[in-house]
């Protein structure tokens, strides 16, 4: 039987660097866990204090339609720096989730979407699944891969769709500008060009560098945010965007009843309740990420941001299966060749509980060469 699935699928493989290949199991429990983008440091405190005051009746029901209490606290959360109301808010599970919608609104078979690389691998194979074409601008070696916006633009043209930024970027740690994103949404802007600004590690970073502080001034703009990065709540599954009333009214037409369930709306009122666990662990990544990059004599690492707790460390052998390597001596990291314009030399390493470990490490490798 030739069921009759969509033609593009046929000749389309599904492309991502989450995967269970076995690896965090070959070693037993003594593996560094430096992989997957959660937050080394937990969630806060106060979820666990107030578990007890869940109502689990309320499991019974369907979530709250319109979200009216969770929306009411983000307008709240966000109200030091933008002027947003509930109407430009949609929320989603997990922040792929709101990605995947808006690809749905935006692309036929053979829209074309710019982006830049090395970025977050899984909205590249969504597009390509929608049956859009990813166009990419290299970030450049010899900047250290440093993001320009001029290098983007170079590329802009009247049928792009869309232009997909990953701010803070995801495998580097970089965190672009505000003035160099809000110049690249202004000339996509005369194109009639939609851009995703996606800041699922945003909430390491000031609210005032946000591109939601700016998200009210453009109508082709729209924020993804997460809660499973800073706020560590990657196992709720809850995520959210902010846009234009234009972008929002459009996205209703896609998007999915009761999306976040019951208990993972608890659990992020309780978390955006409690800044000092986010500062907290903003300077923890800190000075654990400041530790480990002031010891590396062989191996490079790429732009970044010290508030970020993913960081992109490259062997200066093409040769060399980085990877491997820390897999070897015990540390789960992201092999840098599911990332586009990264090679086996290199990986995307999470910053652990403890700089120590992963210290230690590193010097073996370093020594090996």
């Amino acid at each position: 039987m030739e069921l009759k699935f969509r033609d593009h699928l046929k000749g389309y493989s599904k492309v991502t660097y989450v995967k269970d290949d076995g690896k965090a199991d070959t070693g037993g429990g003594g593996f560094i866990d430096c992989a997957l983008g959660i937050n080394p440091f937990g969630c806060s405190p106060l979820l666990k204090g107030a578990l007890g005051s869940f109502d689990v009746t309320r499991l019974n029901k369907y979530p709250d339609l319109h979200y009216r209490d969770l929306k009411k606290d983000l307008v709240s959360y966000w109200g030091n720096v933008a002027e947003i109301k509930a109407d430009n808010l949609r929320l989603g599970s997990g922040s792929m989730d709101i990605l995947e919608r808006l690809n749905r609104m935006f692309i036929d078979r053979g829209s074309r979407v710019l982006g830049y690389c090395p970025q977050f691998t899984d909205y590249m194979t969504d597009v390509e699944g929608c049956g859009g074409i990813f166009e990419y601008v290299a970030l450049r070696p010899e900047k250290n891969y440093r993001f320009d916006g001029e290098d983007l633009l170079s590329k802009l043209d009247d049928g792009h769709r869309l232009i997909y930024i990953d701010n803070p970027n995801n495998p580097t740690g970089q965190v672009i500008p505000l003035p160099e994103i809000r110049h690249v949404v202004e000339e996509a802007a005369k194109k009639g060009v939609c851009v995703i600004v996606d800041e699922a590690y945003g909430d390491y970073i000031g609210k005032e560098e946000s591109a939601i502080s700016v998200v009210m001034e453009h109508q082709n703009l729209v924020v993804v945010r997460s809660f499973s990065k800073g706020f560590g709540l990657a196992g709720a599954r809850v995520g959210y965007m902010v846009t234009g009333r234009l972008i929002a009214d459009y996205y209703s037409k896609v998007e999915m009843l009761f999306i976040v369930n019951t208990f993972g709306q608890f659990a992020v009122r309780i978390a955006l309740k409690d800044q000092g666990f986010l500062r907290d662990s903003i300077n923890k990544v800190r000075d654990t990420k400041r530790r480990i990059i002031d010891t590396l004599k062989v191996l490079r690492v790429l732009e970044t941001d010290p508030r970020v707790p993913i960081m992109t460390l490259q062997h200066p052998s093409e040769n060399v299966d980085l990877h491997e390597k820390f897999h070897k001596h015990g540390v789960l990291t992201e092999a840098g060749e599911d990332f586009v314009e990264l090679g086996k030399n290199s990986v995307r390493l999470r910053v652990p509980i403890d700089a120590e470990g992963i210290i230690e490490v590193i010097k073996r490798i370093e020594e090996e060469n």
